[in-house]
């Protein structure tokens, strides 16, 4: 019995030394430290900030972007009618007959336009709908059309939205 009463009064007396501490709690007789404005702290690097994840501008709305992959290759090596949503292949194209001479110095390139239109779930028969159009008159600019323009020669120039 007098051991148990001389470990609860060694306890006792070196709880009361350490005055208001707690259990757990650092003891420590020297001032907090107060460093300077910027002294001692870590500054993250700007190229290990979180960044969002890039995504499709929302002004693209037929995520053109994503197939500007497909500029400079031949008109035959895209399966066009695969690419999802409405589409438009626009290629320069010339009218033979009354109106119009290619060796005309008018005109520096083809004023007409093959236009094919391609619809979603649309069923190919036929290689495409074909009509031809002045330039001037391409009808109008729907956001959400995936328009793509060839050279005379069948190779992809431009990929927009319009």
């Amino acid at each position: 019995m007098i051991r148990i009463f001389a470990i609860f009064s060694a306890f006792a007396l070196t709880a009361s030394i350490f005055g208001g501490c707690t259990y757990g709690a650092p003891t420590s007789t020297y001032p907090d430290y107060q460093p300077r404005p910027g002294q001692g702290q870590y500054v993250r690097p700007a190229f290990l900030a979180a960044q969002p994840t890039p995504r499709v501008p929302p002004v693209d709305a037929c995520q053109s972007q994503l197939y500007q992959g497909l500029l400079g290759q031949h008109e035959g090596a895209i399966f066009i009618a695969g690419l999802p949503g409405r589409k438009r292949v626009l290629k320069p194209a010339e009218l033979e007959g009354f109106g119009y001479s290619p060796e005309d110095t008018f005109y520096d390139r083809p004023p007409f336009l093959e236009v094919r239109e391609y619809l979603p779930g649309q069923s190919l028969y036929a290689p495409s709908i074909s009509n031809m159009m002045d330039r001037l008159n391409l009808g109008p600019t729907i956001e959400n059309r995936l328009t793509i323009e060839l050279d005379a020669e069948g190779y992809v120039q431009t990929i927009d939205c319009r």
